[in-house]
């Protein structure tokens, strides 16, 4: 009898001991700091409007990916189209030079409270990870490069 007991004893440790471990790395995961998954992005932004949120983008954009001579960007050219009477905002990602041409990535923003969605070939991209924290970070106000 006092073999069982030790043997369900030894048992009773071991889940215990299982149980601290995931909840242990549990905790670790939820102190990790956020990064934006890559692929689409769909998210809620705190901004006044659609058209404001994207003016931040456009603004932030235009001086962190394409003037700063960022090497990740350095082909590619950002056309705004915020003008709200032909629809919601949006801004195009398009190849330099081919203002005309398929964008590579649209940045487009809806709604009260404002949702932003990008979509296009750069989101199956390994860049799109920080287009996704930038697009988020800049509508929200932020105004550092990353």
């Amino acid at each position: 009898m006092r073999q069982w007991l030790s043997a369900k004893s030894k048992k009773r440790q071991k889940s215990v001991a299982i149980a601290a471990l995931c909840g242990g790395t549990l905790l670790l995961a939820a102190c990790q700091s956020f990064e934006a998954p890559g692929g689409s992005l769909t998210a809620e932004v705190d901004a006044p409007s659609a058209t404001q949120a994207l003016q931040r983008v456009n603004e932030r954009g235009l001086t962190c990916w394409i003037r700063s001579g960022d090497r990740a960007f350095r082909g590619y050219a950002l056309v705004p189209e915020l003008d709200t009477r032909s629809g919601d905002p949006r801004i195009l990602v398009v190849r330099k030079g081919n203002a005309q041409g398929l964008p590579q990535l649209v940045i487009s923003a809806s709604g009260d409270p404002v949702r932003i969605v990008t979509f296009g070939p750069l989101t199956g991209d390994r860049l799109s990870a920080r287009i996704n924290a930038d697009v988020l970070a800049w509508s929200a106000g932020r105004r550092g490069c990353a």
